[in-house]
């Protein structure tokens, strides 16, 4: 971004961007050599008792409690569910070469010690070593940061619930402006910067909503955004089916009726897409999309002279027209993501008050998760899970040991995403629909947890976990055909979700750490694998409480 932010001009924000700065990466990965042993813990001598593994999948190929079928797929299970360490001896006859993945996952509310655990090195880890991205907390990130925190709770310090007007009077406080093709107008990015941008699209939804698409004008021309790509993304985003009926079908309308007073009017407002150059850097990608709940505000003083009081999304013009047919479906995408963003500002946090909106991590998941459900309805080609978040969480080595419940810079996009990408396969719209919509739990993991009970009334969000992380670490091939542990292909209200195999997309592309944290976080996990193992494998493992220990034979 060029240019200082003006976000410490403006009342609240740049003490968001001050906790932005304070955030620090997930420990787990890194260098270090190929074992670490720390020092057994004083209190790791509870006997095994009912903690040793068990045979943990149907029709596999882990035979008994102590037996593999000498090919295929087997997974056993041992879960300590003491609060002190606990020793599990493993014995288990039929190798004869296969790969061995130890994967401890804490499915506890809190991070404990992970003492005594020995990687050994494999060509596998020694290629794969280095992340394939670095992630930086430069401004962007922090503008990002902010505006997230904004649209979640931070909006509320602008509302003033003593003088809510009547809902009549709510509905026409701001008259409509009626916009044609060619007019212009002046908004504000989020950077404070303002931008002039030209009506160049216009469409109804099916609902007769009336959609808008503005392009900065500097930014219009033959080499640039033409009036053709700007009728395909209107197109897209409006026409029968699109991502407008899309995110309605599944979770409601965008905006409506409310008796919020400084808010936009809650009937007939059009939704407008604006295309800008963010930081006209002449490269595709990076920050490509928003939405920001200032906009949705009457325009006032202070934080409020910024609102552009419209119900918008904004979008980067130069990650869509430098990436070529890429970066038409990476922005219809991002209509998507974002247009999940709107819809949970407006059912959770006006509807139901601040207090109900998802934290970052659950706000970011449900995001990608619609993606998953949209993707290819926009692109039979494309599916956004399964070709960037999974893929990105399977070569990142730092994956495994971030905690779910915290957005931290060590690729949440890909963890968030790809675990909501498992749920979807595993638990279906009924499901997804349940984690939108549903009311009287404040608390995000609560909210995930009981929309998993719903649907699987005996599992929960460390129970899902669980198999996920076994089946990534592990990489179960989707024809093995274990049920629980698997991403198969789903079809259902209009959706179509491919499947997705962890053993096609983590040959050669599966990092694995390097080194031992010194803890493992809640609802996180830490895999170590055995290579070429033949006869029985023996070994005994310290699992900490609160976590369940998976091996995974293949």
């Amino acid at each position: 971004m060029r240019g200082k932010t003006r976000f410490e001009s403006v009342s609240g924000l740049s003490a968001l961007v001050a906790v932005a700065l304070a955030l620090s990466a997930c420990g787990g990965g890194g260098g270090g050599g190929g074992s670490a042993a720390p020092a057994p813990s004083p209190k790791a001598s509870a006997p095994a008792g009912d903690n040793a593994v068990k045979a943990s999948c149907a029709s596999c190929s882990a035979l008994d409690d102590n037996t593999y079928s000498g090919s295929g797929t087997g997974i056993w299970q041992g879960a300590n569910a003491s609060k002190v360490p606990v020793d599990i001896p493993l014995s288990i006859s039929g190798l004869n070469g296969q790969t061995v993945t130890l994967v401890l996952t804490n499915e506890s509310d809190a991070e404990v010690p992970l003492p005594g655990l020995v990687l050994r090195s494999t060509t596998e880890q020694g290629l794969m070593a280095n992340k394939a991205t670095v992630l930086a907390k430069d401004e962007v990130a922090l503008a990002r940061d902010a505006i997230s925190e904004f649209n979640r709770s931070g909006f509320a310090r602008l509302l003033d619930p003593a003088s809510k007007p009547p809902a009549a009077v709510a509905k026409s406080t701001v008259p409509l402006a009626a916009y044609v093709p060619s007019d212009q107008r002046d908004i504000y990015l989020y950077d404070y910067s303002k931008r002039t941008v030209r009506l160049v699209a216009q469409r109804s939804t099916s609902d007769g909503t009336a959609v808008n698409l503005w392009v900065e004008s500097e930014e219009l021309g033959s080499s640039r955004v033409t009036a053709d790509m700007a009728n395909r993304m209107v197109d897209k985003f409006a026409g029968a089916g699109g991502v407008y009926d899309m995110l309605v079908r599944t979770g409601g309308p965008l905006w409506g009726d409310h008796d919020v007073g400084g808010l936009l009017p809650g009937g007939n407002q059009p939704v407008d897409i604006f295309f800008v150059n963010f930081d006209r850097n002449s490269r595709p990608y990076g920050l490509v999309g928003y939405f920001w709940a200032l906009n949705n505000f009457v325009k006032g003083s202070g934080d409020l002279a910024y609102s552009n009081e419209s119900l918008g999304l904004y979008l980067d013009s130069e990650s869509l027209y430098l990436d070529g047919a890429g970066g038409v479906k990476q922005m219809a995408t991002v209509m998507v993501h974002e247009g999940m963003h709107m819809q949970n500002f407006y059912r959770r946090g006006v509807k139901m008050g601040s207090a109900y909106s998802f934290e970052p991590w659950l706000e970011e998941m449900s995001a990608m998760m619609m993606e998953d459900w949209a993707s290819l309805s926009i692109d039979p080609s494309h599916n956004a899970i399964r070709d960037s978040r999974y893929p990105n969480y399977l070569r990142d080595a730092d994956s495994y040991s971030c905690t779910l419940t915290a957005w931290k810079p060590c690729e949440s996009y890909a963890l968030t995403g790809s675990f909501g990408g498992f749920l979807n396969r595993q638990l279906g719209l009924a499901f997804y629909k349940a984690l939108l919509t549903s009311a009287g739990i404040k608390d995000s993991a609560g909210i995930l947890d009981s929309a998993i009970k719903s649907q699987r009334p005996d599992s929960g969000i460390g129970q899902e976990m669980r198999r996920f992380t076994a089946a990534s670490a592990g990489v179960v091939p989707l024809n093995a055909g274990i049920v629980e542990y698997s991403m198969p292909a789903r079809s259902e209200g209009g959706f179509s979700l491919p499947a997705i195999d962890p053993l096609t997309l983590g040959r050669g592309n599966r990092a694995l750490p390097q080194a031992v944290p010194a803890k493992l976080e809640k609802l996180a996990s830490f895999p170590a694998v055995r290579s070429n193992v033949a006869g029985t494998y023996s070994e005994t493992v310290r699992v900490p409480p609160g976590t369940t220990l998976s091996v995974v034979i293949n």
